[in-house]
């Protein structure tokens, strides 16, 4: 099991739980993929300054399932040339992804929310 995954388990009801989830997908490279997927502004996520804020959760002897609300930035590159006049900037997004969390192995799969789901 991933130590940072096992970390963010043990914390589960926790203040810290969401910070900790947080690490241990940026850890696994989790994040990216569905955060890139979500995008509605930009053409590159940048994840790693993401928050998550904790919307749902159930919880299963096997499992722990939550739903979350995750602010994140993204970026349509230029061509970073010298003189380019069109430099890069940082655009808000949002997305919700549901996280579950085997207990067993610490495997965490992440899904994209529909809106309004």
């Amino acid at each position: 099991m991933n130590p940072a995954m096992q970390t963010a388990l043990n914390a589960w009801g926790r203040a810290e739980f969401t910070e900790l989830l947080r690490d241990a997908l940026l850890g696994e490279d989790a994040l990216f993929a569905p955060l890139q997927k979500a995008m509605a502004h930009g053409s590159h996520a940048l994840v790693d300054q993401a928050v998550l804020m904790l919307l749902r959760s159930s919880e299963s002897p096997g499992a722990l399932e939550v739903d979350l609300g995750v602010g994140y930035a993204s970026i349509i590159p230029g061509c970073a040339c010298e003189g380019d006049p069109t430099p890069m900037s940082e655009l808000p997004e949002y997305a919700r992804l549901r996280v579950r969390i085997d207990r067993a192995s610490g495997e965490a799969t992440v899904r994209v929310l529909p809106d309004g789901a």
